[in-house]
């Protein structure tokens, strides 16, 4: 949290690119005339979903109020080592995960994950990058990378999946 609240950060233009594409699509599918509304299992928080052109998938969007900084929720996003997560990996299904830091404001997350239903495990890798701009608002982008496939390889029998999260407060 003091390191996002207090600390200036110096961004490589990869990073930059990121968090610019992240910001891009958010507004695309925010802009989307398909959004629609879905039943939250959570009454306090607003889930919409959308398919955005010609991709095959649906992007959801999730949105609450929440009573803390935006450095403090930002943190709890991109602090994958804390206890508690490591305690909630099981329940999750992640069989496996690693944290590669790269600076204050990008890492690596490295997790394998039981499906279950006879399927095999899924490998995720993904680059981690937190932006936080001059008016306070923060951002996370959390896309698929290649960038540790050889210290990382997906391991045999396993599924290369993919995802992408991007996050603002």
């Amino acid at each position: 949290v003091d390191i996002i609240r207090n600390e200036e950060q110096e961004y490589d233009d990869k990073e930059k690119k990121a968090i610019r594409e992240g910001k891009e699509f958010y507004e695309k599918c925010k802009g989307s005339p398909g959004m629609k509304n879905i039943k939250s299992p959570d009454s306090k928080v607003e889930m919409k979903i959308v398919h955005v052109g010609d991709d095959s998938l649906i992007t959801a969007s999730a949105t609450t109020v929440m009573h803390a900084s935006v450095e403090y929720l930002a943190a709890c996003v991109y602090f994958f080592e804390s206890r508690e997560r490591q305690i909630k990996a099981s329940q999750r299904r992640i069989t496996e995960h690693h944290v590669k830091h790269v600076n204050e404001h990008t890492l690596y997350y490295i997790t394998s994950r039981e499906l279950g239903f006879f399927l095999n495990q899924r490998d995720w890798r993904s680059k981690v990058t937190w932006l936080k701009e001059g008016d306070g608002k923060v951002f996370i982008d959390i896309s698929d990378t290649k960038d540790v496939m050889e210290e990382y390889p997906v391991k045999d029998g396993n599924v290369l999946a993919s995802g992408h999260t991007f996050w603002f407060f």
